[in-house]
């Protein structure tokens, strides 16, 4: 029973253009039809492997978040649809780049980072900062704020001496 069983509920649905159409409403939600003529209003899309990549084996559920499939790849879809699923991995998936950090103070167990971003200056609040730091490889790494914010830095050795001074505690 228990082989039967696990190849049962581990079998994958891989969604490829011949058996899946994707669009976009005009409220900005992805909706999904299946070639068994099964519809979906709204489906939401997750990086299986979100650091490594991005563009492929992507999770495909519905709104109580049963998968429904794995797009193996993006580029298998025409370039409309490939650019629609694209655009909403990466207002999913947004995160300021780190370019400097200016300031690190501990105040209460939390740790407040002033930093300098490629969209602007910000001021982010770290519950648990060794925590909340996620190194990626050996030159990356993610940072989550308190309020789930996603912040990364792309290169840990290009950072200035001065930053790499603050973060390197934590790393």
């Amino acid at each position: 029973m228990g082989t039967d069983f696990l190849s049962l509920n581990a079998e994958l649905k891989y969604l490829t253009p011949e058996n899946t159409r994707f669009e976009i409403t005009k409220n900005g939600f992805i909706t999904a039809k299946f070639d068994r003529d099964e519809k979906f209003e709204r489906v939401h899309l997750s990086r299986v492997f979100p650091h490594d990549l991005t563009d492929a084996y992507i999770s495909v559920t519905d709104n109580e978040g049963n998968e429904k499939g794995i797009i193996k790849a993006l580029d298998d879809f025409d370039a409309e649809t490939a650019d629609v699923l694209k655009k909403e991995l990466e207002r999913k998936y947004f995160s300021a780049k780190i370019i400097k950090i200016i300031s690190v103070e501990e105040k209460f167990g939390n740790s407040v980072w002033m930093v300098e971003t490629s969209n602007g200056h910000r001021v982010m609040t770290l519950k648990d900062t060794f925590k909340s730091i996620i190194r990626i490889g050996d030159d990356r790494a993610l940072i989550v704020d308190e309020d789930a914010n996603r912040y990364e830095i792309t290169s840990l050795s290009s950072l200035d001496k001065n930053s790499f001074r603050k973060i390197e505690l934590y790393l």
